[in-house]
């Protein structure tokens, strides 16, 4: 029993080494930064955010155009005030710097929020995409090369399958 299960594996071992060498392990690359940045919808993303930035920042500087200009009033006519005008005029000052910040760190928070919520779509669409052309193309697993720290030359850059794929050139 024991010689026919030895004999067994010295003639099956030629066929299991030969099929493990025909097996080709397919590994895949791109950079996902620069796919994202090729794609209009980026463009389109990039021209959002920067007039939405810009209209948050109008309002900061309005609001900062405010608090100097009432602060100029104040240093003018300070030695005029009596003590309650100074209470009122310095609350009034502080009032508006509490808005300012406050207003600023709504800001952040909306642009980012908006920001992820165009980016989402896109995103998973890349996504989508990258797992379609990964199990179209048999690949075991594709990287992101911006994390990558030694890449073989048998690796195989998918940027330009995605981006068929996507349609983007």
């Amino acid at each position: 029993m024991f010689k026919k299960l030895l004999v067994a594996l010295f003639v099956a071992a030629p066929f299991v080494g030969s099929v493990a060498q025909n097996t080709q392990v397919k590994l895949g690359h791109l950079d996902a930064q620069s796919l994202f940045l090729s794609l209009p919808e980026a463009k389109q993303i990039d021209s959002t955010m920067k007039k939405l930035t810009a209209q948050h920042e109008n309002e900061i500087k309005r609001m900062e155009e405010e608090y100097n200009r009432k602060l100029a009033e104040y240093k003018q006519g300070e030695s005029q005030f009596d003590e309650t005008i100074k209470r009122s005029r310095t609350e009034e000052l502080q009032t508006l710097q509490m808005k300012m910040q406050n207003y600023y760190q709504q800001a952040q928070s909306l642009l980012q929020q908006r920001q992820n919520e165009l980016l989402a779509p896109v995103q998973d669409k890349v996504k989508r995409t990258i797992e379609e052309v990964g199990a179209e193309n048999g690949f075991l697993y594709i990287f992101d090369s911006s994390v990558i720290l030694f890449k073989s030359e048998q690796s195989i850059d998918v940027a330009p399958l995605v981006k068929k794929k996507m349609g983007v050139k």
